[in-house]
């Protein structure tokens, strides 16, 4: 992800998710076909209750209740 381009809000909700979340050093704990699962990077757990889906680009945190797109993470 180049860290210098300047980019709009629907630019930045079409960003890989599973990428960006790479990018910050979280890696999936299991991956079932297109939901991949991690320990949540939004509070401290044991078993991952946060899934993104890669072929939506979406993501839900089961724990919280929470979910939607790359910019709804970054809020």
């Amino acid at each position: 992800m180049e860290n210098n381009k300047i980019i709009n809000v629907a630019e930045a909700k079409q960003l890989d998710i599973v990428q960006f979340l790479a990018s910050l050093g979280h890696r999936p704990k299991n991956v079932r076909g297109t939901d991949h699962w991690y320990l949540s990077p939004l509070h401290e757990e044991k078993t991952p209750s946060f899934k993104v889906n890669s072929a939506l680009n979406r993501w839900f945190d089961f724990a919280l209740g929470q979910g939607g797109n790359l910019v709804d993470l970054g809020i």
